[in-house]
């Protein structure tokens, strides 16, 4: 258990932290709502299972002490198809645009179920695309302000792309899967923590 101030330090980071990503990735059409929609998906299914397993139904060894887990999915599940409905005026070419409004309340909201049911080193994983196009852009800042020289041809990652030639379609699609994949692998990850107690 951490300090009070410990731990009001650790939100703030996680919430900074999330909300930025999520906004750094809100830069090709539909790229942000799509990935979005699977990281509140899997968010659905694992607090659907931490309801399952909660400590107020039956305490025992891989019991889930979490608050609300039943209340927590259905936010996440809204969510997911709040995302899902504006991909479709979302996707290239765009009539609607999320804007910083928007990605940064996304972002708000996965951190706030990272934070709520107990998952936040997860979040590291199941937010995938989010770190990776987070990292790209710290790298390009730090190496330009060290050396004077670019990483990438345009921070962050999807604009490197999208400099070399790919089309915006294609980048947000494979994204997207790089971003399924993340889901997918962090949820094996909750999984397995679940069987081994």
């Amino acid at each position: 258990m951490l300090p009070l101030g410990l731990f009001l330090l650790w939100i703030w980071f996680i919430v900074t932290a999330i909300t930025n990503g999520v906004n750094l990735t809100d830069g090709l059409d539909g790229l942000a709502a799509g990935a979005s929609v699977l990281v509140f998906g899997g968010y659905t299914l694992i607090n659907v299972w931490q309801f399952g397993q909660s400590c107020a139904i039956e305490a025992g060894a891989g019991c889930y002490a979490v608050r609300d887990p039943l209340d927590l999915a259905t936010f996440a599940v809204a969510c997911a198809g709040a995302c899902f409905g504006f991909l479709w005026w979302n996707t290239s070419p765009a009539q609607i645009f999320m804007g910083d409004t928007g990605s940064l309340a996304l972002g708000g909201a996965m951190a706030a179920l990272a934070i709520m049911s107990r998952t936040e080193m997860l979040f590291v994983l199941m937010g995938g695309l989010f770190v990776i196009i987070t990292l790209s852009v710290i790298a390009q800042v730090g190496s330009f302000k060290l050396t004077g020289r670019r990483v990438l041809r345009m921070a962050p990652l999807h604009h490197h792309f999208e400099m070399g030639g790919w089309q915006e379609v294609t980048i947000v699609v494979r994204f997207w899967l790089i971003q399924g994949l993340c889901v997918s692998a962090a949820l094996a990850l909750f999984y397995a923590e679940w069987i081994s107690g």
